[in-house]
């Protein structure tokens, strides 16, 4: 059985240095890995070390990658697990490094005749399959994903693997594999290719673009091989890399193999799938491959009003069926709140569409009293959906919630647009902002409209005059200037990564109080941004974001330690799109209101 960790698995100073000589480190230097474990096996009749790296961030059902040769390889292949762990481009797994012994014994099969023999390579196989696996699944939350990685002979030990016991590993990575050359262990991959999986199986071989011609010609036969044996229920890869040689083509190969495992469902152009993130299609292949997506954060969706409205354009005959089917496949990947069905039926109101007006209240439970909508209209009401009032006219308060105290981070107050002292707050640039600290009104994951007074004294980079802090990292929101300041403005947003929404042309005017306004419309994917009351651009690819009740900033954003320099005067932010005819409403006003309601 395997004994208690009896200590960490370093990576020294010198394998550090040899990786790269130019860097001086201390004698004492290391870097953790894993843990040093042992196993006394009994189909092998000898103890076997095993190095082991556990995520730090441990999930139900983790996969199992087992590494061979893992004295040379296990520390490659645990950097890569971390690194793709890390950027959520890999589940988190527990990586099992098996140390050689006998390394001619164990990897390299035998024949009689046309067939494999019975030897120490299937007992070898037995000791991972009957012994490692279960023992280290009673020690870690494993679930019944195995993967098995190798590189030279025992890149080939992993498709000897793949053909003698298919139920053990649902992966296996050969890099550089030997034995492509012979005939007999070619034909017997063909065979087993072909057989019928239980489950569907992934394969990759990798090798060098210099490498030695035996391996490189044979880790070809071994990739037409599986071409000439399609099987539904296995995915294979295979990928040269130029420029690499038997014994350098291994980290390159082994980070590109472990993407493949994990990536995304393709992107589609059609049907509810094409408004899928990234992020979303990764979760959904973990789901099919490896059981679970391993996360526990809801993604940013968008609203399911965008795949009906595609239905309608479409003409479908029932559309009841496809709503319950889309709440059935994609309940976690849409928003279904009552106020985007309800919004979806006001922007199809105002532009005249009444028969699929009727086709969606059909639909039982599409509709319901959801409050406050976007207003698709031309009526104006500048309080509807106000959740956030901030005049800046001689004191940091917000109107719609004056009993939650703001900081005031090194603003300084100034004139406002009408020249009145003390009634707007001027920001320096160099870590002067104010916050107005979270409230759950705030809290929104849908559309919103932003609209700010602002002079700005010396454009820079990325400077945001409003932001709001987001759920995940960074700022969900930001209007501000762009990566060229004399010629960019506009939105910036986050969801799994930033999108950037500038508009370009004669630039943001200088030095005198411009009016702004950005209208994030979720339910239709539409972004307006206006400068003094007139629109000036128009985007039809607003992304989602997470819903946020963070913080809302005037005169930073919450990610980059860049600040807004110039005068910000009154701030306003709604729960819902405004028209054009209240953006404009808004920058006409003289006077704020003493209250939102």
């Amino acid at each position: 059985m395997i004994s208690l960790p009896r200590g960490f698995f370093v990576l020294a100073t010198t394998t550090l240095l040899f990786c790269s000589a130019s860097i001086a480190l201390a004698q004492d230097s290391a870097v953790t890995l894993g843990k040093r474990e042992s196993v006394q096996s009994k189909i092998l009749g000898e103890k076997r070390e095993i190095l082991v790296s556990v995520p730090k961030q441990t999930k139900p059902n983790m996969p199992l990658l087992i590494v061979l040769d893992g004295e040379w390889t296990f520390s490659n292949v645990a950097v890569v697990v971390n690194h793709l762990t890390g950027n959520g481009r890999l589940p988190p797994m527990v990586v099992a490094g098996v140390v050689n012994t006998n390394r001619g014994r164990d990897l390299m099969p035998t024949f009689e005749g046309a067939e494999f023999a019975n030897g120490p390579s299937d007992k070898f196989l037995s000791f991972l399959a009957d012994e490692l696996i279960p023992q280290l699944t009673s020690e870690y939350s494993l679930g019944n994903y195995h993967i098995l990685l190798g590189h030279s002979n025992a890149g080939m030990f992993s498709l000897y693997a793949f053909i003698r016991r298919p139920e053990v590993f649902q992966a296996n990575l050969a890099i550089s594999p030997s034995y492509g050359l012979d005939d007999r262990f070619v034909a017997l991959l063909s065979e087993a290719i072909a057989k019928p999986a239980a489950r569907s199986r992934f394969v990759f071989i990798g090798a060098g673009g210099d490498e030695e011609a035996d391996i490189s010609v044979g880790a070809l036969r071994f990739a037409k091989t599986f071409e000439s044996s399609p099987n539904a229920d296995v995915e294979y890869h295979y990928e040269v890399f130029p420029g690499e040689t038997h014994g350098t083509v291994g980290l390159r190969a082994f980070y590109r193999g472990l993407e493949l495992l994990a990536e995304p469902d393709p992107h589609v152009s059609h049907g509810p799938a094409r408004y899928l993130t990234e992020a979303q299609r990764r979760r959904h292949a973990w789901v099919r491959r490896f059981g679970s997506a391993y996360a526990d954060d809801k993604l940013p969706q968008y609203s399911a009003a965008r795949p009906m409205l595609d239905e309608l354009s479409a003409g479908n005959t029932d559309l009841t069926a496809f709503w319950n089917g889309l709440k059935a496949e994609y309940g976690d990947d849409f928003r279904f709140d009552p106020s985007e069905g309800e919004n979806l039926i006001a922007s199809l109101s105002a532009a005249g569409r009444q028969q699929d007006v009727a086709r969606l209240k059909e639909i039982p439970g599409f509709t319901a009293e959801a409050g406050v909508t976007n207003n698709y209209g031309s009526a104006v009401d500048l309080k509807s959906g106000l959740v956030a009032l901030l005049p800046l006219n001689g004191s940091a308060v917000d109107v719609c919630h004056p009993e939650s105290k703001s900081i005031i981070h090194g603003a300084t107050l100034t004139a406002d647009r009408h020249g009145r002292a003390n009634m707007a707050y001027a920001f320096n640039g160099s870590g002067a902002y104010i916050e107005f600290p979270k409230n759950a009104d705030y809290d929104n994951a849908g559309s919103i409209t932003v609209t700010a007074w602002v002079k700005p004294h010396k454009p820079a980079a990325y400077t945001a005059w409003v932001s709001q802090v987001g759920p995940r990292w960074g700022s969900q929101w930001r209007l501000g200037f762009g990566p060229n300041p004399a010629a960019q403005w506009g939105a910036t947003t986050f969801g799994t990564r930033w999108t950037d929404y500038w508009v370009n042309g004669d630039g943001f005017p200088i030095g005198i109080w411009v009016h702004t306004a950005a209208v994030f419309d979720q339910t239709l994917g539409k972004l307006r941004l206006y400068i003094n009351g007139r629109e000036v651009q128009t985007r039809e690819d607003l992304g989602p974001w997470g819903s946020s009740k963070g913080p809302i900033l005037i005169g930073a954003q919450r990610d980059d330690g860049l600040f807004f320099s110039g005068d910000v005067g009154s701030v306003r932010v709604y729960r819902r799109a405004l028209n054009s005819s209240e953006v404009e409403a808004i920058n006409k006003l003289e006077k704020e209101p003493e209250s939102c309601k």
